[in-house]
């Protein structure tokens, strides 16, 4: 125990360099950890975004068609895992309206639904901001927000869909959905599925089934067990947005190897306080090794100096760490969030991350402290006592 009251007694000696070593780890502790947090929100605020409209495992017809798409739906609901199945048929259009911004013609995705089902899987119902959906009301039409904020219309308004072979159809606005997710709320127009399988001439007919599933990280699995019983090839929403999540992975690769650098900024900081402190130390080195005290101990003095600043450093970043998360996660900063389409930023980070922090911070910590402790234990009593 003697050690650790002589290496106590050194951090108080040098309050000064001491606070500068535990800060430099702290604030690399801190930038890891808000930005991992900040990052996997927002990773995971997008994915979640995309999964509200889209099919988190898409069946897929033999040559385009699926005919008894009603049975299929029904067979594929009752899988375990799976929240619903929604018949659909995907095509392009242009849509047009004459309002008070002028006319406005603009390409748009087109998703034709059976709207009752897409209520029970995709929780359409809940993403409608303005308006209610009318399932039988095959006139109407459902918009994303940004597109219904750019045409000016309002709720019941005619506009013109043309269809992909350049006829035209009056539809009127029903109700406006919100996904949170910037592409689809500017656009994609939803319109029920009889609409859609008449102006495409499907007859009864879809194109694909969009299916939901309780828990989306479980596709892989339901994607087999639907080829396998039922013999339909199908993609999964991994599949269908492997570039993205690709570069997601990439991007936060990238961004934790920057910031890990200010972690051995911080580790090569500590170790130049120790190289310090052993030279300015290498009289009470030479009388400690005259009182009979081992390589071992000297080592063990200068190792727990650099333990207890590293140790002091991360409990305090990782503290501040969470104050800041927490204040970014409850209070919305008005400059990102009009950037990046939310309301609030998302935080997101698991203690499995916090855990590998800390300690890749302590193994750096480590060998930061050991190199000085070594030259101050290897140091011989004659060689210690010359400086006198």
């Amino acid at each position: 125990m003697l050690e650790f009251f002589i290496a106590k007694k050194h951090i108080f000696e040098k309050k000064k360099q001491s606070f500068i070593a535990a800060m430099g780890v702290a604030i690399g502790v801190i930038v890891l950890t808000v930005s991992i947090g900040i990052s996997n929100g927002l990773d995971k605020n997008m994915i979640n975004s995309i999964l509200s409209m889209t099919s988190h495992v898409l069946v897929l017809g033999r040559g385009g068609e699926i005919t008894e798409y009603n049975k299929l739906a029904s067979n594929i609901d009752e899988l375990s895992g799976v929240k619903g199945a929604v018949p659909k048929i995907s095509t392009q259009g242009i849509l047009k309206y004459k309002g008070i911004f002028g006319d406005y013609v603009s390409g748009v995705k087109v998703e034709g639904l059976d709207l009752k089902s897409a209520e029970k899987a995709m929780d359409l119902n809940k993403k409608i901001i303005h308006g209610i959906i009318n399932p039988d009301d095959n006139k109407g039409i459902i918009i994303g927000n940004e597109l219904y904020k750019s045409l000016g219309a309002n709720l019941g308004d005619t506009i013109t869909l043309v269809s992909a072979d350049g006829k035209d159809f009056n539809m009127k606005i029903e109700a406006v959905f919100q996904s949170g997710y910037y592409d689809y709320d500017t656009s994609m127009v939803i319109i029920p599925l009889k609409t859609a399988q008449y102006i495409t001439y499907m007859g009864d007919k879809v194109t694909a089934i969009d299916v939901m599933l309780n828990n989306p990280y479980n596709a892989d699995k339901i994607s087999t067990e639907i080829f396998n019983k039922f013999g339909y090839f199908n993609r999964t929403w991994g599949d269908l947005n492997r570039n993205l999540l690709s570069a997601l992975s990439l991007e936060k690769t990238v961004m934790i190897l920057v910031f890990s650098l200010i972690v051995i900024i911080a580790g090569f900081v500590v170790w130049v306080i120790l190289n310090m402190l052993v030279r300015e130390k290498i009289k009470d080195i030479g009388i400690m090794r005259s009182m009979g005290f081992s390589n071992k101990s000297i080592m063990k003095i200068f190792l727990l100096q650099g333990i207890f600043l590293g140790g002091a450093g991360i409990i305090v970043g990782e503290f501040i760490s969470i104050g800041i998360l927490w204040y970014i996660k409850n209070y919305s900063i008005s400059q990102i969030t009009s950037i990046y389409y939310l309301t609030k930023v998302p935080v997101e980070i698991s203690f499995k991350e916090i855990g590998i922090i800390v300690l890749a911070n302590i193994v750096i910590i480590f060998l930061s402290s050991i190199f000085p402790a070594y030259r101050a234990g290897k140091m011989q009593t004659v060689e210690a006592l010359r400086h006198e």
